[in-house]
């Protein structure tokens, strides 16, 4: 299975668990542009921080939704989504930040003269694309750690890296392309985050076929 069949399954899916997921991730999108809408008001600091931790928490629960209905079926959440913080949410938001710290040292080639911020950029889109798997086994609760992602993803980088950059980039060209508009700052809001569900389910489909691929075969 390549690039192609990864990306069309995870829109299959997404079509048919629409009614399912919907409905298990309606406060999560509502409380998304909620959030987005307090960007208009220019917070200072201190909302500022409030808003990205809420953000991550949301980020959080709208992820692990997507990646178990699509990893386990729609009955592996309840109908009107996940409104316990457990462990595994916890365990989830930890990798976030942790893959987020991973980017700062990286951050630094930028700093090269010229050609800094294409390595920059190019070593942290390799990077994330190597401990992406991470987040749908965390999801299922099969807890696998960055080391693990990165020696799953040993033979399938490029597939990995047009799912999760490519794929993404592909997907937000709609709302980039309004958000030159004036006064599109929901719609571009509700596009993105829409295109989100086909992004976190693409990498469902990525991981299952690379731990099948790895361990099953």
């Amino acid at each position: 299975m390549g690039f192609k069949e990864v990306t069309l399954a995870a829109i299959g899916y997404v079509i048919l668990y629409k009614r399912p997921l919907a409905k298990a991730l309606l406060v999560p999108f509502v409380l998304f542009m909620l959030l987005d809408v307090t960007e208009l008001f220019e917070p200072n600091l201190l909302v500022s921080i409030v808003t990205g931790v809420l953000a991550l928490m949301v980020q959080t629960v709208f992820a692990i939704t997507t990646h178990r209905m699509i990893l386990l079926g729609p009955n592996s959440v309840p109908e009107w989504g996940l409104f316990k913080w457990s462990k595994r949410e916890t365990f989830f938001a930890l990798h976030v930040i942790g893959l987020g710290l991973t980017m700062v040292p990286i951050a630094l080639l930028g700093l090269i003269p010229i050609v800094g911020l294409a390595i920059a950029i190019g070593t942290m889109c390799w990077v994330f694309a190597r401990l992406s798997l991470v987040f749908p086994a965390i999801a299922i609760d099969q807890g696998v750690s960055f080391k693990l992602s990165w020696d799953l993803t040993k033979n399938r980088q490029l597939l990995m890296f047009l799912v999760v950059v490519v794929f993404p980039l592909a997907l937000m060209i709609p709302a980039n392309l309004l958000s030159f508009l004036p006064y599109s700052f929901l719609l571009t809001s509700l596009l993105a985050t829409f295109a989100t569900v086909f992004m976190v389910a693409a990498l469902s489909v990525s991981y299952r076929l690379i731990y099948r691929e790895t361990y099953e075969s």
